[in-house]
């Protein structure tokens, strides 16, 4: 499956309406605000995994019913402990697609928001679009030798694969920096069909990671000879200069 994902968070604080009492000054209630993530110093992030199986999920559905695109863009409103309080469709083109969105989303489990330090109330959005291009083929990961006589090596090394990774402001203005890990299995002409984070630290850096490694080339392994399926681990690091 061929498919081309793009995410948007939407730019945007939506204050939700205290209860009015009968009094002569409107306080707001700070406990009913959920920020977007430009006001964020961290968003709030699902747990790993979550993106990746929702897609694989929807993927599947669209090439067996010969859905050949979708647009959506969804809201989460998660509160200061990473509970989730509101989902909702902005917009979409398909209520099925809506279905499994929801019916995913509402088991997933966040890390709040933080801004000046505290956990607060935020929004996790969502833009999808999602095209599907020839036949799914689903990802046998069985099919991946964790090693083999001869490994797939990067082409131009691990820095041009560095050279490929946009830093998210979001980080550098939290001052987040680390090592990504990330799990990328490469098939036997040498190309990413997919990757996974295997440990993270957040802030829009894994994705960052992902989307650098799923862009990169290797030289196919080889196996008596042939060229294998491999899966590699790649580190890549995230450094405030």
């Amino acid at each position: 499956m061929k498919t081309k994902l793009f995410f948007l968070i939407l730019l945007f604080v939506i204050p939700f309406g205290c209860k009015e009492e009968k009094q002569q000054d409107s306080i707001l209630d700070l406990s009913q605000v959920y920020y977007s993530e430009k006001l964020l110093d961290i968003a709030a992030q699902p747990q790993e995994g979550n993106v990746n199986r929702l897609l694989d999920t929807i993927g599947y559905y669209m090439e067996k019913e010969k859905v050949n695109q979708l647009h959506a863009e969804y809201n989460v409103l998660v509160n200061s402990s990473g509970k989730i309080n509101q989902i909702s469709i902005e917009e979409s083109n398909n209520p099925i697609a809506d279905s499994i969105f929801i019916a995913s989303v509402k088991n997933w489990k966040f890390k709040a928001g933080i801004k000046s330090g505290k956990n607060v109330n935020s929004i996790f959005a969502l833009k999808m679009d999602l095209t599907v291009t020839g036949s799914l083929k689903r990802l046998n990961e069985g099919e991946f030798l964790v090693s083999s006589e001869v490994m797939p090596e990067l082409i131009g090394g691990l820095s041009s694969l560095q050279n490929k990774i946009k830093y998210p402001e979001i980080a550098k203005r939290a001052g987040i920096q680390g090592k990504v890990f990330v799990i990328a299995f490469i098939d036997e002409n040498g190309n990413v069909v997919n990757a996974k984070i295997i440990k993270g630290i957040g802030a829009g850096c894994d994705e960052a990671a992902l989307d650098a490694v799923k862009q990169t080339k290797f030289t196919p392994g080889r196996q008596g000879g042939k060229p294998v399926k491999v899966q590699v681990t790649i580190p890549i690091v995230f450094k405030l200069q």
